[in-house]
């Protein structure tokens, strides 16, 4: 973004912050102010910024010189915020705030002032960490947990982040809900957990975790998260207490009812929270509807006492008052079939929800036959639906099936949301437990599930490319239903439907790759190739060898190199078995990969050429775009980057002949950008990788744009421009540490320490090193980058004045280096040429000629063991 992109704050704020890929919390940290801050900047809520602010923040997005100027004119001119009304007796929930726009409550707060003033006296108090909100389904303990979330953040800046774990079922799996909500990737480097706690630490926020009862065992994750975060603060909403250390509970009880006295005034009736919340509903339903009669306001306080004063109970009979009226309504409930028959729910509920459940049964009972049908389907799905999907899975034409979605929204039954730019279906916790009991009732729950998986396995499908497509919608559709794709593959588990379940893991490989979801990504392409049997049908075979794929692609990013390149051999098994040419190609394309990266240069040549025979011979010229690219790899690893650069090129052209994007062609473009830095021709290098780095930007594709942030990095040193390269060494450095790449943010910091020595700050350069040498030991490949590692050290010994030392590390890594191929940047060139000038100089021929032979002769261990203490050691 220039400087003269906009010249309103807001718009230059928010415009800078995403360009660096950085959520608000994490701008924030950065720059050493809150996230609420920085959100009412953003949405220009806020007065005029401090200047101090203003420096803080240029800082934190790595403003240059122009871009800064303008970011503090652009501060000097904002206009003063507008004052928020502080009479409003609530927040609106939905505006935009710190954490993420909390979800919009199915019915206003009515009735429930006391306990909100309770709650917000408790949740102010520092012992009052976790807040637990407990009550029967159907209470409104989720509308009240948003509305005292909603007040917090209104009333006192507060951070909230909003957790939905009706989806969830497994305990396990809250501790993922809540790395989603925070938007902290799941590499698989780093537990999810102590990534939670590293995320949080620091931070002040409100968690709201809603639906708990699902997964009380994960109460202890939360109670440790709580401990490890002093600042964090949970408020749940669960049916069950969580029973842990430090918890704070309060019982919601159902709305009031009229009393005796109340039942001989209108006026005294209309305040009645129960009363009143049915006679909102009623009215948001039927807009004519009114209580105008002493007689009426009787009925529907005695509606509403039949109902329990249940929230959820009093909606679901306040949606039919309109159409049915007050008196037959209240003769319905009154029925034993109805509200009477508790037997026919389980004994050990409390007795509110046995009345809810007659509530449900009832309003379910007044639908037709087939809005009955879709109400039921509907609970099938895990996370709501599109009308795509309820239609594909209940075989109803389009016309019927709004109908029906109109008359069950009308019948406060499901409710609409929109989610990606589609409007999804939904029905509450206890409405969708409701549904779910009466298919199994009408004994359709299997095959309600088995259509489910079926349309769910078309759908991930579409993730599988075709030719030269790219199928990047279908990645955005997939991610939007996720919860309802796990719930297929637990199905497909469940009942041993394998060939079903490894046609979805090896289509979804993809989308777990690009989204890093590396952990639960293996483990369901583990499970499902650990309950497959042999292979007998090609169907089955090409099902196992995409699955295989798949562990192959995640491993490999894994750094996990032996186990990717086993995988790539079983799916390269499989497909020579099948015969499928083209396919046979592109397993021999996959498993060069990890070869590579083990040094099997020969194999890794004759795989990828013989790659490059079959998609001749088949005239399939698409298919030999990536092939071509990784020979281009394979070249640059072994020091030939004018050969890679011939590789790369044809690659391009034949990207561009096939109509691939620029998102697509990315990749390929950095390549030739880093084999440019190598040539030692660093500007066209920014020439070609920045427009990579943009693209890789704008797409949100964070390992794109990572990569070209590092070539980049490099050019800009050689050329000189320090601070240009530190930045994108920066911005590298934490995407992938975000990613979870752990050899590569080695490699930056070994850059960066280079970069810092040149410019003679050997405080920086220690501090980098040390992190980079401390990753060693558990970095797979770690020989290749210790060399670089220590040579640098030797390099900081030098400017410390201690020369014998600075010999012998050089020495030692020289040996390393000369037994590595791989290429070398022409900047190290460079420092290596000027540390042995200086070591001449420092030393003479005879002690320095002593020196390089004494780190000669040490080992790795023994090299990096010197580089070690001289890291420990303080500056002289």
């Amino acid at each position: 973004m220039g400087a003269t992109d906009n010249s309103d704050f807001a718009s230059l704020l928010r415009g800078y912050r995403r360009r660096a890929l950085l959520t608000q919390e994490k701008l924030a940290e950065r720059a050493g102010i809150s996230p609420a801050a920085i959100s009412l900047l953003e949405r220009g809520l806020t007065q005029a910024p401090q200047l101090g602010t203003v420096r803080l923040l240029s800082a934190a997005l790595k403003l240059t010189p122009e871009e800064e100027v303008a970011f503090t004119t652009a501060a000097q001119w904002a206009p003063r915020a507008q004052h928020l009304d502080e009479s409003a007796s609530a927040p609106k929930i939905a505006d935009s705030a710190p954490g993420g726009d909390l979800p919009l409550p199915l019915t206003p707060l009515i009735g429930r002032e006391q306990e909100v003033a309770t709650l917000l006296d408790l949740l102010a108090r520092p012992e009052s960490r976790l807040l637990t909100l407990t009550g029967p389904a159907g209470v409104g303990k989720t509308t009240l947990a948003l509305h005292l979330a909603a007040r917090q953040r209104h009333e006192h800046g507060c951070d909230v982040v909003f957790v939905d774990l009706i989806p969830v079922r497994e305990p396990a799996r809250a501790i993922e809900a809540m790395a989603r909500a925070l938007d902290i990737p799941d590499s698989g480097s780093t537990p999810l957990r102590d990534a939670l706690v590293l995320a949080l630490r620091a931070r002040r926020l409100t968690l709201v975790l809603d639906n708990f009862e699902q997964v009380a065992l994960a109460a202890r994750d939360v109670l440790e998260l709580l401990i490890a975060c002093p600042q964090v603060q949970a408020l749940v909403t669960s049916r069950a207490a969580l029973n842990v250390r430090g918890e704070r509970r309060f019982a919601l009880a159902p709305l009031a009812l009229a009393t005796s006295e109340q039942m001989d005034s209108l006026d005294a009736l209309l305040r009645v929270p129960a009363v009143a919340l049915f006679v909102e509903r009623a009215s948001a339903v039927a807009p004519g509807f009114t209580v105008a009669t002493l007689e009426d306001g009787r009925l529907v306080a005695g509606i509403c006492a039949r109902l329990d004063g249940l929230p959820l109970a009093i909606e679901l009979a306040a949606a039919r008052a309109g159409s049915i009226g007050l008196r037959d309504l209240h003769m319905r409930l009154a029925r034993p079939a109805l509200l009477g028959a508790l037997a026919q729910g389980p004994h050990d509920l409390p007795d509110h929800q046995r009345a809810m459940r007659s509530a449900i049964a009832w309003s379910y009972d007044l639908l037709s036959a087939e809005e009955r049908r879709l109400f039921r389907w509907l609970g099938v799905f895990a996370d709501g639906a599109t009308i795509d999907a309820l239609g594909a899975i209940l075989g109803t034409d389009d016309d019927a099936l709004m109908d029906g979605v109109t008359a069950l929204m009308g019948a406060s039954l499901i409710h609409a949301a929109e989610s990606a730019g589609a409007r999804r279906y939904t029905q509450l916790v206890t409405l969708r437990a409701f549904a779910q009991e009466q298919l199994s009732a009408e004994s359709e729950w299997e095959e309600a599930r088995r259509r489910h998986a079926e349309y769910f396995l078309k759908l991930v499908e579409l993730l599988v490319p075709s030719g030269s497509n790219q199928p990047e919608a279908a990645m955005a559709l997939v991610e939007m239903e996720y919860e309802n794709v796990r719930a297929a593959l637990a199905w497909a588990l469940e009942t041993r439907a394998t060939a079903h379940g490894l046609r979805m893991v090896g289509a979804l490989r993809r989308f777990w790759a690009s989204h890093s979801q590396y952990v639960e990504g293996l483990d369901w392409l583990e499970r499902f190739i650990a309950q497959a049997d042999e292979p007998v049908t090609p169907e089955e075979q090409a099902a196992l060898a995409e699955a295989w794929t798949g562990v192959m692609v995640i491993t490999h990013r894994q750094d996990r190199f032996e186990r990717a390149a086993e995988a790539g051999e079983r799916a390269l098994a499989l497909r020579r078995a099948l015969g499928d040419k083209t396919q046979i190609a592109y397993a021999m394309m996959n498993l060069a990969n990890p070869l590579v990266t083990l040094h099997e240069y020969a194999r890794a040549i004759e795989l990828l050429e013989a790659c490059l025979v079959i998609h001749r011979e088949t005239k399939n010229r698409p298919g030999m775009i990536f092939p071509l690219m990784n020979l281009g790899t394979l070249y640059y690893e072994l020091g030939q980057p004018r050969q890679a650069l011939t590789y790369y090129e044809e690659s391009l052209a034949l990207s561009h002949e096939a109509g691939e994007s620029d998102w697509a062609r990315g990749l390929t473009r950095d390549n030739v950008g880093e084999a440019y830095v190598v040539l030692d021709e660093p500007a066209r290098a920014i020439e070609i990788t920045l427009e990579a780095h943009q693209v890789f930007q704008q797409a949100h594709d964070s390992f794109g744009a990572a990569t070209c942030a590092f070539t980049l990095g490099r050019a800009e040193w050689r050329l000189g421009h320090i601070e240009a390269a530190r930045a994108y060494f920066d911005e590298a450095e934490r995407l992938f540490r975000d990613l979870g790449n752990q050899s590569i943010v080695g490699r930056i910091q070994y850059f960066r320490a280079s970069v810092a020595l040149a410019q003679g700050d050997v405080t920086a350069a220690q501090r980098d090193l040390a992190q980079a040498l401390g990753g060693l030991i558990t970095r797979t490949r770690a020989h290749e980058l210790d060399w670089r590692v220590v040579e640098r050290v030797g390099t900081l010994a030098l400017w410390r004045g201690e020369p014998d030392c600075a010999a012998r590390l050089y020495s030692a890594a020289q040996v390393s280096r000369e037994g590595t191929p791989g290429p070398v940047d022409p900047a190290e060139h460079d420092m290596r040429a000027d540390d042995l000038g200086r070591l001449r100089t420092a030393l003479g021929e005879d002690a320095l000629e002593q020196a390089l032979a004494a780190g000669r002769a040490l080992s790795r261990d023994e090299a990096v063991t010197l580089a070690r203490e001289e890291l420990t050691r303080q500056d002289r």
